[in-house]
């Protein structure tokens, strides 16, 4: 498989393209300052597969020219990994800024939907023909019950919105769109209390992105392949 994957240089993202390069995948590994990424750069050494990639996905001019790189070396994608993030800290009603919360949503729900919007040529192309978008159960109306993360939360919500519309769209091409719950996953956006490593976070989404099929399309799963409430 060819596959895309955007936040790569670390957390999910880079536990993402270590299983998938492991198993002999075509990684293209997007990442905003993709030289700065040790990690990356170590996996891209000893996978030649891996591919690392300047992409800012809250800046559309990024995302354009790194799409056309992709597109100079591969004419199709087979999935695309909708990984990369971000999530305002401490958030209460007295101190929400709106430059934070535009923030969550250019990069947590627009920028994933350009990314779809610049690859779907290539996605067109593929064999698989994925959208595999990284959401959260703080995303969940039904499950919503914190006080906190008013931005992560919303825009993540934008993001299950947008992904159920795409799927509808793109269901007659045979494309796939899901947004999908990783779980606590001990990153450094998860924290150290997080029950879940990413290794074990990654490995179960992996299962349920090698299972998908059209029935699954616009629907909200969970890392184990349950399905989540909305």
């Amino acid at each position: 498989m060819e596959v895309l994957i955007t936040g790569s240089n670390r957390g999910l993202g880079l536990e993402w393209v270590r299983q998938l390069a492991g198993r002999g995948e075509t990684v293209w590994a997007a990442a905003r300052h993709p030289a700065r990424a040790e990690a990356l750069q170590r996996l891209a050494a000893r996978y030649p597969a891996v591919h690392p990639l300047a992409m800012d996905v809250g800046d559309e001019a990024s995302i354009a020219a790194a799409v056309a790189e992709i597109a100079r070396h591969t004419d199709a994608l087979d999935v695309v990994i909708n990984n990369a993030g971000v999530l305002p800290e401490g958030e209460t009603i007295a101190n929400l800024r709106r430059e934070d919360m535009l923030t969550a949503c250019r990069v947590n729900a627009i920028g994933p939907m350009l990314v779809v919007q610049h690859t779907l040529p290539l996605l067109r192309r593929g064999r698989r023909k994925v959208i595999f978008n990284v959401s959260t159960m703080l995303a969940s109306l039904t499950l919503k019950h914190g006080r906190s993360y008013y931005s992560y939360s919303a825009s993540k919500a934008a993001l299950n919105m947008f992904t159920r519309t795409l799927a509808a769209e793109l269901r007659p091409e045979g494309i796939i769109a899901v947004v999908v719950h990783p779980g606590w996953v001990r990153t450094d956006m998860g924290g150290p209390a997080a029950p879940l490593l990413p290794h074990d976070s990654v490995r179960g989404m992996l299962a349920l992105l090698d299972g998908l099929t059209l029935e699954h399309s616009g629907r909200f799963w969970t890392w184990e392949g349950k399905e989540h409430p909305w």
